[in-house]
Parts: structure tokens; C-alpha cells; sequence
């Protein structure tokens, strides 16, 4: 029995001798993570002022920066919440930073692929792909197979971070059904130490079982793409691939707000002082989710008359089914562990208390329209990109922005400089997402390098409120950066 603990040591000490310690690691990877969330973000202003016809874009070049700003914020969200919940999850249940920095690489390395593919081959048919578009642009053929394989790269790292969390979790619990707390309403399954999982693990092991579900369809979507790329003789049926796109790039989207919910699990109560209990209603809840959020895509192809009738009513009822129990246990498990509690009202409790209010309101948009009779009207609107990111951008971004305060340190006590970079930021936030509904509710479609009115003049009162986002996000960024030189500071000064 010893054997385990010597080579648990000796990759300790491996670990130690490259620096690779899990705080520098997680440091580094938010550094990158945020510094690209940033420049992705001025490629989004850059295209709301072309469609505002404040600056002149070609729509080749307009299409090809859509393409780079979806899939490379939605793999960068990905990259920044996994190692957040990694972080959160790595002592209690022996996760190694080697491991995780292999998914990591994987990741980047998928993001750097596609940023090439764009910025240099002028690959354009938007982040979600759909056949046949990528392969009848103007665009190289070269910069077609570098996209499939960035994004093939990206699902790599996401799969190593949910087979860490697997192993991690059957290693301390002694199952997947113990870590998904089934054991609080099944008997037969309880330890004799009695141990339960807490809910982090319980969002973790979730999100690791459908995590590896979603990268298992979207390896098989992206490899019939390569074939195709490689021969174009090989068959690929339209719908077919359609809805493993969806499958693929919805859930993976969706799956990073439940990542952010075991970081909140784990570190809101640090500003409260309470603890977060496991019982029988958390269980039964994120059991729900764990079963229907990836069966919620269809809902993207209600305008899709071939698919059958059964796939399209499921796409709606899952939606519902799926977003209810585990959205409301958090957000009302929150309310309860806020009230009444004398929290410490700092940048990190104020984040993760907005992204949470971010999160309810997207995914009320979200169910909208998910829901046919008003999909009928919004389909393919301002809407759309509205509602996902009002959940992404002012709901999980700022769990992102939450945990980064956290992991580097609060201040004591927060002056006028702390308040006004957090009133520009959410002023820019607020007012850019108006205009995204505003958008969607007259009816101007998405994806358009020109849009008919009223879009050009919401685009032009957008791009105002994403310069005045922008500004904010990088006070903030340079309040990160004095406050992790400051701790190296004191860690010098101690280790002296």
C-alpha cells in the first residue's frame, strides 16, 4: 500500500522542481484567459462599430472576425472556468497540476489553430460551422482543415479536464453515483463514514459526465468534417451534422455556466461565512440537469421541417426541464446564504452576486426562445446572441472575474477607485445587452455585416457602452495586476 504514496510524492516533488505549483499554474492561465477575453472583446466592439457605420469593414473580413470572436471566446470561458473549478477541487480531491496543464496547452494550442485559420486564411462561416459553409467560402482549403483541428484540440483539453475530475472524484468518493450525491436518497449506497459529497463535487462530477458526452459527439462531428475536407467525396448529410453541431456547441456553451456553479458552491461562502450543505433536493436537482441539458439542442432547429416532430417537442421540454432545477437551487441557495449573513461586500462577492442576476435573466431570454410560438418570431434575431450573452458575458464571465479576485487576494477596504471601475463596467454591460434586445425585438437579424434600420443606429449606441465595458475591464485587469505584485511582495518578504 506504500507503492501509491511514493509515486504521489515523487510527482510532488517533480512538480516542485519545475514550478509547477497549482497557484502559478491557475495564475498564468487566468492572465492569458482574461488577456484574451479583452482582445476578443475589441474584435466584438471593432464589428458593432462596422455595423454602426462609424469605421468601414469588409464583410469578408467582418465574417472572419465573428467567426474568431465566437469560437474563441467560447473556448476561452471554457479554458478560465475549468480552472477555476479545478482550482477550487484540487486539494480535496487530489488533482495534479501536471494533468491539468496538458488540457490547458490543448486549448490554447486549439485557440492559436483557429486564430490562424482567421486572421491569416480569412476562414469565415462563423463559430458554430454549419455545412456547407466552410467549405465554399473564398478562403484557403488550408485555413477550412486548421479551424476543424483548433477546435478538435479545444474538445481535447476540455475531455483531460473531465477525465481529471472523473478519476479525482471515483478516487475520493468511490463512484460517480457518490459523487453525484445519490447516496443521500439511496440507502444502499451510503459509506460506512459516512461521507457525502459536497455540491462543488456534485456540479463537478455532472459536468465531467456530460462534458465527456458533449466532446465524444463533438470529435465525431469535427472528424466527418476533416474526411469531407480530406475528400470531398465523402457523404455527409446536412441535418445529420447540423445536429451534432448543435449538440456540440450548445451544450459545451451551456456546460461552462455549470462549472461556474461549483465555483460559486465553493467560494461564495467564503464572503459569508456560512457553509453550503449537500441534501436530498441538490441531488435530485442537479440529477435532472445531468440528464437533460444535452438534450436541450433541438431547439436550435425548430426552422428545420425534416427533423422529426418528436426531436423538436423534446428540445423544448428539455430546456425547461433542464434549466429549472439546478438554476433555481443556486440562485435561491445564494439568496439563503447572503441574507441576513453580513457578507463582505468586495469586488469578488459583487461579481459573483451580478453574474448570478446575469445568469437568471439570460436564461429567462433563453426560454423564451426556446419557446416555439415565440421562436417563431425571434429566431435568428439580435435576440439570440442577447440572451447568450447576457449569460456568458454578465453571467459567467463575472464568476470568472469573481474567482480571479478571490484567487489573488481582496483588499482590506475598497476606495472610489475600486467603485468607479466597477460602475463603468457594469454601465457598459447593461447598456450594451439593451441594445442586443432592443435589436432582437424589432426584428434585426444576427450575423449580418449590414444590417437594415433600426440595427445600424444600436450597433453605433453599443459601441459607446462596449468602449466604456472595455475601459472598465482593463481597470480592472490592472487592479489584478498591482494586487498579485503586491502579494509576490509579501511572499518574497516572507520566504527572506
Amino acid at each position: 500500500m506504500a507503492a501509491p504514496l511514493v509515486v504521489r510524492e515523487r510527482v510532488d516533488l517533480h512538480a516542485a522542481e519545475i514550478g509547477l505549483t497549482p497557484r502559478r499554474l491557475v495564475g498564468m492561465t487566468l492572465a492569458v484567459g482574461l488577456t484574451l477575453i479583452f482582445l476578443l472583446g475589441m474584435a466584438g466592439g471593432i464589428m458593432k462599430a462596422a455595423q454602426g457605420n462609424l469605421i468601414q469593414l469588409q464583410p469578408q473580413t467582418f465574417y472572419a472576425l465573428l467567426t474568431l470572436h465566437g469560437a474563441g471566446m467560447i473556448s476561452t470561458v471554457v479554458l478560465l472556468t475549468a480552472i477555476a473549478l479545478w482550482y477550487v477541487l484540487q486539494e480535496q480531491l487530489g488533482l495534479k497540476p501536471e494533468v491539468l496543464l496538458f488540457g490547458v496547452v490543448a486549448i490554447v494550442w486549439g485557440l492559436l489553430a483557429a486564430a490562424v485559420a482567421v486572421l491569416i486564411g480569412g476562414f469565415g462561416p462563423a463559430w458554430t460551422f454549419l455545412y456547407p459553409l466552410p467549405f465554399l467560402g473564398t478562403w484557403p482549403a488550408w485555413s477550412t482543415g486548421l479551424f476543424f483541428f483548433g477546435v478538435l484540440f479545444v474538445g481535447i483539453g476540455f475531455a483531460v479536464f473531465c477525465l481529471d475530475l472523473m478519476a479525482g472524484i471515483i478516487r475520493t468518493y468511490g463512484g460517480v453515483l457518490n459523487g453525484l450525491a445519490w447516496d443521500t436518497w439511496i440507502p444502499a449506497l451510503r459509506r460506512k463514514d459516512g461521507k457525502v459529497a459536497p455540491p462543488q463535487v456534485i456540479a463537478a462530477t455532472m459536468v465531467a459526465i456530460d462534458g465527456l458526452i458533449t466532446v465524444a459527439a463533438g470529435s465525431v462531428l469535427v472528424i466527418a468534417l476533416l474526411a469531407h475536407w480530406f475528400s470531398p467525396r465523402f457523404p455527409i448529410d446536412p441535418l445529420w451534422i447540423k445536429n451534432l453541431t448543435y449538440f456540440f456547441g450548445h451544450t459545451i456553451a451551456n456546460l461552462a455556466i455549470y462549472v461556474s456553479a461549483g465555483v460559486i458552491y465553493a467560494v461564495l461562502p467564503a464572503y459569508t461565512g456560512r457553509t453550503w450543505h449537500t441534501n436530498k433536493v441538490y441531488a435530485l436537482s442537479w440529477a435532472i440537469s445531468l440528464i437533460f441539458v444535452p438534450w436541450a439542442w433541438p431547439h436550435h432547429l425548430y426552422m428545420d421541417f425534416v427533423q422529426a416532430p418528436w426531436l423538436q417537442i423534446g428540445g423544448e421540454a428539455s430546456t425547461y426541464i433542464a434549466t429549472i432545477p439546478a438554476t433555481v437551487v443556486t440562485i435561491f441557495g445564494s439568496l439563503l446564504l447572503v441574507y441576513r449573513s453580513r457578507m463582505r461586500w468586495r469586488l469578488g462577492s459583487t461579481m459573483f452576486m451580478a453574474g448570478i442576476l446575469g445568469w437568471l435573466v439570460g436564461g429567462i431570454a433563453a426560454m423564451l426562445d426556446a419557446t416555439i410560438p415565440f421562436n417563431e418570431v425571434l429566431h435568428n434575431t439580435l435576440w439570440v446572441p442577447a440572451h447568450f450573452h447576457t449569460y456568458l458575458l454578465g453571467g459567467v464571465f463575472l464568476f470568472v472575474l469573481g474567482f480571479a479576485s478571490y484567487f489573488i487576494g481582496e483588499r482590506p477596504v475598497e476606495g472610489p477607485w475600486l467603485k468607479s471601475i466597477e460602475w463603468c463596467f457594469f454601465t457598459g454591460l447593461v447598456g450594451f445587452l439593451l441594445m442586443f434586445y432592443a435589436g432582437g425585438i424589432e426584428g434585426v437579424p444576427r450575423r449580418e455585416a449590414v444590417q437594415p434600420a433600426p440595427g445600424p443606429i444600436l450597433a453605433e449606441i453599443a459601441t459607446g457602452f462596449v468602449v466604456l465595458l472595455l475601459i472598465g475591464l482593463v481597470a480592472m485587469l490592472i487592479e489584478f495586476w498591482l494586487r498579485a505584485r503586491s502579494s509576490a511582495a509579501v511572499e518574497r518578504e516572507r520566504s527572506a
